[in-house]
């Protein structure tokens, strides 16, 4: 009886510290965050700020499991015509869906999206992150871009911490 209690303890023991980090990963992140900062790093060498330097977004991360995103370039318009209301598009991108924690590594299954490209192969979105205080960095880790084929990049968002936990 009391190796299987032996071997029960040292199962529990092994287990609960990943459980313990997914946990405290998970607290974290959860709460609203505001973008300060989308940086993406082509694999040329070159950095562009893809929706200019003072990009507007937020992040609302749930302990239960959802993640809303919006961001938008500063300084957008209120579109007029059709053309404008298209162009509007290219400086916006919304999504949403459930997500799941392994040590720093988010992975987020897209649900509903401002840009259909998250849909079939991109529906998983999966992001590296780390908290400090109340700054969060995501990182894309080098993907192929897709805007410049043939090069790859890594996107690069700092947010801080709006709401308190």
């Amino acid at each position: 009886m009391s190796k299987v209690v032996a071997f029960a303890l040292t199962i529990c023991l092994i287990l609960l510290p990943g459980r313990l980090l997914a946990q405290d990963s998970t607290n974290a992140l959860v709460g609203t965050w505001k973008l300060t900062s989308w940086l993406t790093k082509f694999d040329g060498g070159d950095t562009v700020q893809p929706y200019g330097a003072y990009p507007k977004g937020r992040f609302l991360i749930t302990a239960d499991g959802h993640w809303f995103v919006i961001l938008t370039a500063a300084n957008r318009a209120p579109a007029k015509t059709l053309e404008q209301k298209a162009a509007l598009l290219d400086t916006m991108l919304a999504y949403a869906g459930r997500y799941t924690i392994d040590g720093d590594k988010i992975s987020i299954r897209v649900e509903m999206s401002s840009n259909e490209i998250y849909t079939g192969a991109n529906q998983i979105q999966t992001r590296f992150f780390s908290v400090q205080r109340d700054m969060l960095t995501l990182r894309t880790g080098l993907i192929a871009s897709a805007i410049r084929p043939g090069q790859k990049a890594e996107g690069i968002l700092t947010l801080e911490r709006e709401l308190p936990r």
